[in-house]
């Protein structure tokens, strides 16, 4: 075992269970095509941490069957499924099943961040002292990890409103004493209107999505 984690979080592709606010634009299944190319994309970038001393992990929810996600994870990850009702209760489950194999720092990351690579999830671990945050244009964030010293439990447990714009600064007022470590922003994919934003930003290392979104840009016009 290693000294630290990455815990890549999802929600089992299902149709019209994932990304239903791109269906203004999108149907069912084309936004379930969307949340899968990102997933996949999101394997082949960061298999590599596993040979830089980062174990790796995968959290699914529990939407329908994850056969044919649990059957597309490469072996460098271990996957187990979230428990809890809210998204901050399955965080804190996941943060802190992970936590208790003794790591010393935990990394956890959504699942639907294209321009998310390798190199910022290796730089979230080297400049975290207690605890570090990606946040996200909407005001939320992307990413979040802490050493095993400390306790989010008070963030997840709590009436924080996820998915709105102010959960990056109550995540912050709840932190008043912790050391606290952002990292770059990024774009995550929940409305049509980031689908679209993103084709210009897009890096080369997003193979699936990019492929996705030649072959499907008569649906962004």
């Amino acid at each position: 075992m290693n000294r630290h984690a990455y815990i890549l979080f999802t929600r089992v592709p299902v149709p019209n269970k994932v990304k239903t606010r791109l269906q203004s634009l999108l149907s069912g299944e084309e936004a379930c095509q969307v949340q899968l190319k990102i997933l996949q994309d999101s394997f082949l970038k960061f298999d590599c941490l596993s040979n830089e001393g980062i174990d790796l992990y995968l959290a699914y929810s529990d939407e329908g069957d994850p056969t044919s996600l649990l059957s597309i994870v490469p072996n460098s990850f271990t996957a187990f499924p979230q428990k809890g009702q809210t998204i901050g209760q399955r965080m804190n489950h996941a943060m802190k099943y992970v936590a208790t194999k003794g790591y010393e720092k935990v990394v956890l990351t959504g699942s639907d961040i294209p321009n998310l690579n390798s190199e910022i999830i290796a730089a979230a671990f080297d400049q975290m002292r207690e605890v570090v945050l990606g946040p996200s244009p909407d005001g939320g964030y992307y990413l979040i990890g802490c050493s095993q010293e400390v306790d989010l439990t008070p963030i997840f447990e709590t009436d924080i409103t996820w998915g709105k714009s102010e959960v990056l600064n109550e995540t912050l007022a709840r932190l008043p004493e912790v050391e606290v470590v952002l990292l770059p922003q990024l774009q995550d994919i929940d409305f049509p209107i980031d689908l679209k934003k993103i084709r210009y930003e897009l890096k080369e290392e997003n193979h699936h999505f990019q492929h996705w979104l030649k072959e499907n840009r008569g649906l962004l016009e």
